[in-house]
This record gives C-alpha cells, structure tokens and sequence, in this order.
C-alpha cells in the first residue's frame, strides 16, 4: 500500500507543482487568462503518453530515445518560458514598458503555456499511466486483499496529489510577485538541472559523446544522485511555503470599524480561509515527504535475488537442464553469458507432474529487476506482484517474458539462440523510471 502511494504521490506532486506554479505566475502578471491553457496542456500530456504507451511498441532504446527529445524539448521551453516570466515580471514591478524579447501575440502565449506544461508533464503522466500495470496486475488471484490495499494506496495518492495542487493555488495566491518569481525561477532551474543530466547521460551512453575517465568522474556521482531529485521539488515547495507563511505573518491587515459589516464578513471570511488553506498546506509539507522518506528506506531494503547457476550450450548450441534438478517445485535461476557478454538470466519452476514454468528473469514492464520466491510464492522483486505460478510461461501483465523450450528424455532444452533475443532486456538502463 505505501509503494502504491508513493508512486502516485511523487509523480502527481510533480504535476501538481509544476501545474500550480505555471498557474500562479500566469495571475501575477495578469495573464490569469492563459491559465485554462495550462490543464489544456497537461491534459495533452496525459493523452500523449498514453498513447506512446499502449499504443506504440515501448522498448528500452525508443523508450529511452522518447525520454531524451521530451527533456531535450521541455528545456528549450523552460528557457524562453523563463526569459518570458521575468519580462513580465520586471514590466509589472517597474509599471513601465521592457524593450527586447516581449510575447505580444495572444497565440504565441497560448502556444507557449500549453506546450511548457505539456512538455514538463508527460513524463510524471506516463509513470502514473503505468500504474494500473506494475501495481494492479494481479496474476495470483483476480480479487485479494492485497490488490484492495494496493489500490487504496493509489487513491489515496491522487487524493493527496489533488489537495495540494488546490492549497498550493489557494495559499500562494497572495505573495508578491517578487516571491513569486523568486519560487518560480527555483523551481525552474531544478527541472532545468535534472532534463540536462539526463539528456546528457543519454548522449554519453549513446557514444555521441567520448566517455573518457575525466568525464566518468563527474558524471558518476550526478548520475548516482538523481534520484533525489524529487527532494529538490519538495525543497523548492518548502521554500514557497515559508514565503507564504512569512508574508502571512507580516500583514498587518485588521478590520476596519469604518467597513460595512458586509464588508467586515467577507474581510474575515478572507482571513479564516487563508489560514485553513496555509494550515492545509504546512500540514501536507509535512505528510508527503514522510511518506515518500519511509517508502524510500524500505525500498532501500533491497531484496537480494539468489545467485544465477550458470549455463554453458553444447556443440548443437542447446542447453540441457535435467529435470531432476528442477523437480522440486522452487524457483530455479540461471544464467547465459551471450555472445555480447551479457548475462541472460531465465527462470523455471515446475507447475504440476507434466509441466514447467520457464520465463526470462524480467518482464516488459517492470524490466530485469527480477524474481524471488516466498512462502511458496513467485514474488516481482520491483513491483511486488505475486505471480499466479500457473501463468509463469505464458504472456501478459507482470508475468516473466516467456521462453521457449522442449522436453527431451527427461531433461528441457533451450536453445541459445532464442536468449540472445533477449539481451537488451538485461543491458538497458531504466532511465524512464528514475
């Protein structure tokens, strides 16, 4: 249950940041108007990734090569949003007309807020789309208890997601427009750092650019770090959120005596409502990194799969597993060193007297992370989905990517032919889900 929250909730915090961000500036320089154009453009997004992926065959070099252009893309568009922002933002503080780079045209804005916030949000959108696949797939059973938890999980991070996008709106609506800028230009620069890593990774591990020792030592230590960077979204909220209170605090605003009483109402119905959304969203700065800390130090906790037996073909380029060693119904790892170097692990389990469970140590959705065996049960080692034993060979959801095989005198034999085909599974990198 808390995995199936945190995978929501750390995506949908970042959509709902960068939604609520776009959003706020839009206002404070009076082009609330545009506003409708950024969900336009998240909802492009949401579209969009679903389609590339159940719609397109979604393999680890398009995978990938997709990640790197919407990076490559969202930077160019963060960069002229950004020069687009402080314009505006200087053109409202000095009351005076800024010369230079200036957006007059009402399409270009329109073309520029729903391309930003479509580019910044796809990604997070396709790691929520995969959601139904790495966490609902249930192979051992169709209803359990398991799946209700798992899926409470979900709502429970949508749920979170949704109040914070509202009260992030709702609290920082009464910054200055100096504060505003201020958060806005962090938080750009943070996406901006993490697209250019990445994309910069993806050259290097393309060949585009020479990978020489020099370079291996900077990269090294970024690339072992990115994962935190949804710290640095959570820092850059928390530094929005200090603001907010602090501007808060400071405001000396007080109920006239000369008002109205209808105004003297709505003066503290004001007041009261702003304290509700701040409380809302001091609290959640709190739940939501907790949550995901604690999710982080169990996954940390990493399951050590058991050692691959290795496996050698003979003259006739088959290999021989006697059943003898595999008939005691645990699950059986191996091996293959390929042509390439890389090793090619595959699985086999036996089923019943007559048939064998045989798949590669991976599968299409969750990659080469691997199986472990558990109280008797097949266990996906990354989205801990318990395997229906009766389904391991066949295809579909969570199950390990078949493998073909043949009995032959009391022994199954694979060929190596048809587990070379697998080699990019156990090479990629996942960078897509980092």
């Amino acid at each position: 249950m808390l995995k199936a929250i945190a995978i929501i909730l750390g995506n949908g915090f970042e959509i709902a940041l960068i939604v609520s961000v776009i959003i706020i500036w839009l206002q404070h320089t009076q082009n609330g108007q545009y506003s409708r154009w950024v969900f336009g453009g998240a909802g492009f997004a949401g579209i969009v990734g679903w389609v590339v992926l159940y719609s397109l065959k979604w393999s680890g070099p398009k995978k990938e090569s997709f990640t790197g252009w919407v990076m490559g893309i969202s930077i160019l568009m963060e960069i002229l949003f950004l020069i687009w922002m402080l314009k505006e933002s200087k053109k409202r503080l000095e009351a005076e007309e800024v010369r230079g780079f200036q957006l007059n045209s009402k399409t270009v804005k329109i073309i520029i807020v729903l391309l930003t916030a479509a580019f910044l949000t796809v990604l997070p959108f396709m790691r929520i789309l995969l959601f139904p696949s790495s966490i609902f797939i249930q192979t051992y059973s169709v209803v359990n208890t398991e799946l209700v938890l798992k899926f409470t999980g979900g709502l429970i991070g949508l749920i979170f997601c949704f109040i914070f996008g509202l009260s992030f709106l709702r609290s920082t609506r009464t910054l200055p427009i100096r504060s505003s800028l201020a958060g806005s230009v962090v938080l750009l620069a943070a996406l901006i750092l993490n697209e250019l890593f990445t994309v910069v990774q993806i050259l290097f591990a393309r060949g585009v650019f020479p990978l020489t020792p020099f370079v291996m030592k900077i990269l090294v230590p970024i690339i072992n770090n990115m994962d935190k960077y949804l710290y640095v979204l959570l820092s850059a909220s928390l530094l929005w959120t200090v603001m907010v209170l602090w501007n808060f605090i400071r405001r000396k605003e007080a109920v006239s005596e000369d008002w109205n009483p209808a105004v003297q109402r709505k003066f503290k119905a004001s007041k009261r409502n702003n304290r509700r959304w701040l409380a809302t969203i001091a609290g959640l700065m709190v739940i939501i990194p907790t949550l995901l800390g604690v999710e982080a130090v169990l996954a940390n906790k990493t399951i050590e799969l058991s050692p691959a037996e290795p496996v050698t073909p003979d003259i006739n380029h088959q290999i021989i597993i006697p059943r003898a060693s595999i008939d005691d119904r645990n699950l059986h790892r191996f091996g293959y060193t390929a042509a390439d170097g890389t090793i090619v692990r595959f699985i086999i389990i036996r089923k019943s007297e007559t048939m064998y469970g045989i798949g590669f140590d991976a599968c299409k959705i969750c990659g080469s992370s691997g199986y472990y065996q558990k109280n008797g049960k097949i266990i996906c080692r990354k989205c801990d989905v318990i395997m229906n034993i009766a389904t391991i060979g066949f295809e579909g959801g969570c199950n390990p990517i078949p493998l073909a095989y043949q009995m032959d005198q009391g022994s199954l034999v694979i060929a190596s032919s048809d587990l070379e085909k697998e080699t990019v599974t156990f090479q990629q990198e996942d960078l897509f889900n980092k």
